[in-house]
């Protein structure tokens, strides 16, 4: 149960050093449908590639030629995060500080 106090989104360094960016209380698909339509809407992002399992889904989007890999876990939750081995987090970094901004307002 989320609270004042409970980020919307959680930053973490994987074990290959990269940072996912973990949106708090979305745990199912619906939340990461909406997640991949507010990518398109707000950050002009393109569906590139996509993969549904039966517990976890994934899904990659480029937004100013950046790829932003989209993940759903059924016991993890959703997060997103850059898989190309670049270090710049800068766009990443406006999408998490708009959730928050978005998240903290619903």
């Amino acid at each position: 149960i989320m609270d004042e106090s409970t980020p919307a989104v959680v930053r973490v360094k994987n074990k290959y050093g990269q940072t996912e960016y973990h949106v708090t209380g979305m745990y199912d698909w619906d939340n990461f449908d909406s997640l991949i339509k507010y990518l398109i809407k707000y950050w002009q992002a393109q569906v590139v590639e996509s993969d549904d399992k039966i517990y976890s889904r994934r899904s990659v989007l480029r937004a100013n030629n950046v790829p932003i890999s989209l993940y759903f876990d059924d016991l993890l939750g959703i997060c997103f995060l850059r898989e190309d081995g670049s270090d710049d987090q800068s766009l990443l970094e406006q999408i998490e500080a708009d959730l928050i901004r978005r998240l903290s307002d619903a």
